[in-house]
């Protein structure tokens, strides 16, 4: 018979106003705010791969009193720590922690596709226990032989990170299935295959995890499909899966990997300034083929217990994009730290805009904006558009 998975120890005190990863989206799936409960929302995870993005995060998270969840990649720790991920973990964690002292708002930060399966990622999923709120254990995919990992090893081995994890209150996000596309120099895979409900109810049972991210038809990356056409999402085959998961236990939250919106009005302010530039590296195309998933897509998807959004690509695409304009702007600017607040900005405007449609506002505090009169524009810097919609 198999071994009964760890509880989450929910005795673990965090750093002042830090929490888990599981906590947060709970609160989102039962809808929870203040002292309320309404509507089920959810909270977009946003990777943050520099300081720029949690400085950005942390200004969102405060102007609408929302629940933060940051997230870091392998390749984004190694970025942080000059190559060496863990210490890269060491760096980003005593930053976050910094910020969170002084924030009015609850912060988890969370592992995004730990590899378990080889000895470079176990080390990094091990310290990341030790450091982070959560982690995920991805283990969905065999990276020697680029297919689908057999269910009883993905759940061996997701099963270890929760035996070691959740006794020390660390909540783990599993994954079941295969998500195509390329996220960063450590996510990405040629292949995608659906969550098969018939593996569901085993893998739950049997690895403990309390999130989970299983594939319906996301994607990673900037292009999620053909130009000109629509992402269709399985919410049918979602719902199907929020049943199953339910009966084993209604604490448990589905995670959208590869979530990320398509903004029109990034792509066409970037696109400006390319062509004010005479495209000199030829990469205008490239951003009118972007693909991003509807937003409508998403909601469904919330509908069906996905309250955690990973959210990426639309950012570093906000980013450049606000990048190209300062460029415009001024291009001989000796205070790089112009260019360094444009950005950062531009950042801000892109975390507040996915809060506020993923409903994750006024959890902590009331908002210090009408988020009505918010408006997401890269023509104007956020200190304006603030002027037009702080209550």
């Amino acid at each position: 018979m198999t071994k009964i998975p760890p509880k989450l120890n929910l005795a673990r005190r965090f750093p002042d106003n830090m929490t888990t990863a599981h906590s947060l989206t709970l609160k989102a799936k039962n809808g929870e705010k203040g002292n309320s409960k309404g509507e089920r929302y959810a909270l977009p995870a946003f990777n943050v791969t520099t300081f720029q993005g949690i400085n950005a995060a942390f200004t969102a998270f405060e102007l609408l009193g929302s629940s933060g969840l940051l997230a870091f990649s392998n390749s984004a720790l190694k970025h942080f720590g000059g190559g060496d991920p863990v210490f890269g973990l060491e760096v980003a964690t005593a930053y976050v922690e910094k910020k969170a002292k002084k924030a009015t708002v609850k912060i988890a930060t969370h592992l995004d596709h730990g590899d378990y399966t080889s000895e470079g990622g176990r080390k990094v999923v091990q310290a990341s226990v030790q450091m982070l709120t959560s982690v995920m254990a991805d283990n969905s995919t065999d990276k020697v032989t680029k297919t689908a990992m057999p269910l009883s090893k993905n759940i061996e081995l997701t099963r270890e990170v929760v035996d070691m994890a959740h006794p020390l209150g660390i909540s783990v996000e599993g994954e079941l299935g295969v998500l195509a596309g390329e996220e960063d120099e450590d996510t990405k895979s040629e292949f995608s295959t659906y969550t098969n409900p018939d593996d569901l109810d085993r893998f739950l049972r049997e690895t403990g995890v309390l999130m989970l991210a299983p594939t319906i038809g996301t994607m990673h990356g900037p292009n999620k499909g053909k130009p000109g056409t629509k992402v269709k999402l399985n919410i049918t085959l979602a719902h199907e899966l929020l049943k199953i998961a339910n009966v084993i236990n209604d604490e448990i939250i589905f995670v959208a990997h590869g979530a990320s919106t398509l903004y029109p009005n990034v792509v066409n302010y970037a696109v400006t300034q390319l062509d004010k530039m005479s495209d000199p590296s030829g990469v205008r195309q490239k951003w009118l083929d972007f693909v991003g998933t509807d937003w409508e897509q998403i909601q469904g998807l919330i509908g069906a217990g996905f309250c955690k959004i990973n959210t990426d690509t639309e950012n570093r695409q906000t980013f450049l994009s606000a990048l190209l304009g300062s460029l415009i702007t001024d291009s001989a600017k000796i205070d790089i730290r112009w260019y360094d607040n444009v950005c950062t900005d531009a950042l801000t405007q892109s975390y507040i805009q996915k809060l506020i449609v993923a409903g994750n506002h006024d959890v902590w505090q009331e908002t210090k904006i009408d988020v009505a009169k918010f408006k997401f524009d890269l023509n104007v810097s956020l200190k304006n558009i603030l002027k037009v919609c702080l209550i």
